[in-house]
């Protein structure tokens, strides 16, 4: 196979790749952080879980540049699991440069200093054990320090670029 042929291949493929996770449905989360420069945070379709003893999750991001650099810095965050009443705080910690952390978002500090969505679904405080370099991403695996339960709520789910809630019909 040519150099050509070869490297259309691996676009054809990357290109299945994404369109496959496209049509898969994933809960929506938003990580955040405090730095010395403040607040950090993005959102995340990529959270699992990963073992139980001890309590791990994982989660990964495109580039260590930027909130995702700031956030990996940090010596703890929290991964907020959320509802479907927090469309609008996902979508603005998925768009660079949107407003974050406003009081009409809901945030309050923890103690320890993060910034809590208070009646996300559920809050994990947490802090990495673990970067592996995976191409251009990081794949990202904490250890849970704390579990915050909030309000029961319908999970947030995104497929095909959309926040939705599932349907239970």
């Amino acid at each position: 196979m040519h150099e050509t042929e070869s490297l259309a291949s691996q676009a054809a493929t990357a290109q299945s790749f994404k369109n496959a996770f496209r049509e898969h449905p994933a809960g929506v989360a938003v990580i955040t952080a405090i730095t010395p420069e403040g607040p950090v945070g993005l959102t995340a379709s990529s959270v699992a879980s990963v073992a139980v003893d001890p309590p791990a999750l994982s989660f990964s991001v495109t580039r260590a540049t930027g909130s995702a650099g700031a956030l990996l810095s940090a010596d703890t965050y929290v991964v907020h699991l959320l509802g479907t009443q927090h469309i609008d705080v996902a979508e603005a910690f998925a768009r660079s440069g949107a407003p974050r952390f406003t009081p009409e978002q809901g945030f309050t500090t923890l103690p320890t200093g993060e910034p809590l969505l208070a009646d996300a679904r559920q809050a994990l405080r947490c802090r990495t054990i673990q970067v592996v370099p995976v191409g251009s991403s990081l794949l990202v695996v904490a250890e849970v320090l704390d579990v915050i339960t909030g309000p029961a709520s319908e999970p947030l789910v995104y497929h095909d670029r959309r926040f939705l809630r599932l349907s239970h019909d």
